[in-house]
């Protein structure tokens, strides 16, 4: 989806749309499923740095570098020209601050909310009256992201200082100040309905944290760059990270058991031999055996693939609707008009029809890069594609390459594909073009290895000879029949 420089999002609720705060201070409101912008929103002056959806879901919060805290309401008004209604926002109260916003949160008793300054500190205030409550201050850097526990008597603040400070929302006293990372502390979050939780940071490590005990429980190492994201599913038994490695991570939590003097045993391990210099090789991304798969990169030649597909669909569009329009004409007059003159770039490819110079231009990306180019096309251009590949499996050319791009773009796309209502009858017909086709390949190679293997044993019939499989197994046989013949003469 295509969007403005974006720093925050969050989902409504019922996941069908998602909602964008940029660096322009716009709030974005985006349909999930078409991918389409619904709204653009003034929202404020400056950056959004956080947005935060209020417990009862009627609402949001967001901050800005304006200096000021907004809320909105959802609301559903009538789209234009039509009877149905969309999501939108209604902007209720305003809170100015003294200092830049960089993160809100709602309390989830939705009684409370914090805001943390860029003059280090956290403000506390009522949500129903916005009267200040409590002022939390120690971090020697701003703080850039921050939680509350779910039954709303713990406050924890991440900061650029690498500090961990864990707060009481009684009195606003900090319980416990942890240095906790090597470097900037982007994101930290409460396993809901527990005194747990998990931080990130630009030192590449996940960790998690009691903040009861104070104590570290372990370290979550994978991402080969600094981690910015983070999200704990409801019951704790996953964790999503996003990083700067271009990956998303989900780590799930096992049933083995977790001795934690065990762990601190092992990271001392770890750091003497980072130390003395006798450490393992270092993981490659892409290397590990965990790996789901490509994190989509851009290289140089997806980039290359993907520029000359759409060169030879533009040129595919042009000469097709040249060779249209002589038909037409044609039909007309009911005569037969000489056939227009081809492209000098089919002409240069030896290729007789438009069609033919499409299907070897998708040819000659390597199998390797396919994905990856097909992921780097813009929609307008997978909608063209499409319609392509409908007319080659027609016509039974290179079925199996065929499905295999139409079935990547079908799984990459597939919001975008079903709501567009010009697509709808060529996915239709695909489904049974495609399955037509596959069982014909799939019948046709079945019928000719029953012919080569029939063809072996007419072969071996005539010839009294056997091949290479069997050749090997009764060699093997008479071998050992000779091993046990000289094993006896021995005896």
């Amino acid at each position: 989806m295509s969007c403005d420089y974006s720093l925050c999002s969050v989902f409504a609720p019922g996941d069908r749309h998602l909602i964008l705060g940029t660096k322009a201070g716009k709030l974005q409101i985006f349909d999930i499923a078409s991918g389409e912008l619904l709204e653009d929103i003034e929202a404020h002056d400056s950056t959004i740095y956080s947005i935060a959806l209020s417990p009862d879901k009627r609402g949001i919060l967001t901050g800005s570098s304006d200096k000021t805290v907004k809320f909105w309401n959802f609301e559903l008004v009538n789209q234009e020209g039509s009877s149905s209604k969309r999501l939108t926002l209604q902007h209720s109260r305003t809170l100015k601050m003294e200092e830049e916003v960089m993160c809100v949160k709602y309390s989830p008793d939705n009684r409370l909310f914090a805001v943390s300054l860029l003059d280090n500190t956290v403000k506390v205030f009522f949500v129903d009256t916005l009267k200040f409550f409590l002022s939390l201050y120690g971090h020697k850097l701003p703080v850039l992201s921050l939680d509350i526990s779910t039954d709303g008597t713990l406050l924890i603040s991440g900061s650029a200082d690498r500090n961990i400070k864990i707060w009481g929302l009684d009195f606003g006293d900090c319980h416990k100040s942890i240095f906790a990372h090597d470097d900037s502390i982007m994101c930290v979050q409460f396993v809901p309905n527990t005194h747990l939780f998990f931080s990130g940071a630009k030192d590449k490590k996940l960790k998690q944290w009691d903040a009861d005990s104070f104590q570290h429980i372990l370290t979550l190492e994978g991402h080969h760059a600094e981690i910015w994201a983070m999200a704990v599913s409801y019951r704790g038994n996953f964790v999503a990270t996003a990083s700067h490695d271009k990956s998303l991570r989900l780590w799930e939590r096992t049933q083995e058991p977790l001795i934690l003097e065990e762990e601190r045993e092992m990271e001392r391990e770890k750091e003497f031999d980072e130390q003395v210099g006798q450490s393992g090789e270092p993981v490659v991304a892409g290397e590990a055996t965990t790996e789901v798969g490509l994190a989509g990169k851009k290289s140089i030649e997806t980039v290359k693939a993907a520029e000359k597909l759409m060169e030879a669909l533009e040129l595919y569009k042009e000469e097709t609707a040249k060779l249209e329009e002589h038909q037409l004409e044609c039909n007309r007059t009911g005569k037969k008009l000489p056939v227009p003159a081809l492209h000098p770039m089919l002409i240069a490819f030896n290729c007789d029809s438009p069609n033919q110079y499409m299907i070897d231009n998708i040819k000659k990306i390597k199998s390797s890069e396919l994905e990856e180019s097909l992921l780097v096309l813009p929609f307008p251009y997978v909608s063209d594609l499409l319609q392509v590949l409908d007319k080659f499996l027609t016509l039974g050319w290179e079925t199996e390459l065929v499905c295999r791009c139409l079935l990547f773009l079908l799984r990459v796309h597939q919001g975008q594909i079903t709501s567009n209502q010009i697509l709808l009858p060529v996915v239709d017909r695909l489904r049974s073009v495609t399955s037509n086709r596959v069982n014909k390949l799939r019948d046709q190679i079945g019928f000719n290895m029953a012919g080569l293997q029939f063809l072996k044993c007419r072969l071996e019939d005539r010839d009294q000879i056997q091949f290479f499989a069997d050749a090997t197994t009764t060699r093997r046989k008479k071998k050992k029949k000779a091993d046990k013949v000289v094993l006896a003469i021995k005896t």
